[in-house]
């Protein structure tokens, strides 16, 4: 379903690189134009390929947002600890995303993104994006990680119709995401009707 921009750009206040349109990927040159005006901080570029670099800055945005409107499980994270963002696998997503939401904050918690194996206990995080590059399926993940109560997210096609809570889906030169409300009952999370609202939802069971 069509979403106004302003609406996505208001509810997501991604981050997005400070270069100019002309170096932009044609891909991502909307997504870029639509969320400029919401700049929080400027990332330094590094040696990965430009589009792959400013792709997950603003998938970083889009994390540090979703974030904003779960609620998840009781018990609440105590004082003074961390919100826990993983990646599963893909290093150069991991040093993307870490630096784009270096200094950032969850409700007044720390936010910090680590660096998942595909066997790392994943209990003490809050959200874990998995890229493509890992290769690890939603259902796969559930087998592997039953006590997980997180927002799991990813990118591959048909991520959140295979059961993922979230999953990003190109729509011409915007990103876009679909949710899987029955995935994020089941994990017992609620997603906040703002976030539900801007999304494509799918109408699946969860796994």
């Amino acid at each position: 379903m069509p979403v106004d921009p302003h609406s996505v750009a208001e509810a997501c206040q991604a981050f997005v690189p400070t270069s100019r349109p002309s170096s932009i990927p044609k891909r991502w040159q909307r997504s870029v134009t639509v969320l400029l005006g919401l700049l929080l901080t400027a990332v330094p570029l590094s040696a990965q390929p430009a589009s792959r670099q400013i792709e997950y800055q603003i998938k970083a945005g889009y994390l540090y947002n979703f974030a904003k409107f779960v609620e998840w499980p009781p018990p609440p994270l105590p004082d003074g600890s961390n919100f826990r963002v993983g990646i599963l696998v893909d290093e150069n997503a991991y040093n993307v995303i870490a630096e784009t939401l270096r200094g950032r904050a969850i409700a007044g918690h720390p936010l910090e993104v680590v660096l998942l194996k595909p066997d790392t206990d994943a209990t003490s995080c809050r959200v874990v994006f998995i890229p493509r590059l890992a290769g690890i399926t939603p259902h796969q993940f559930h087998v592997a990680q039953p006590a997980a109560r997180v927002l799991l997210v990813g990118e591959k096609d048909g991520f959140a119709a295979s059961g993922g809570d979230i999953g990003f889906v190109p729509r011409g030169d915007n990103l876009r995401y679909q949710v899987n409300l029955a995935a994020a009952e089941q994990a017992g999370l609620r997603l906040s009707a703002r976030l539900a609202s801007l999304a494509e939802i799918v109408h699946v069971p969860s796994l």
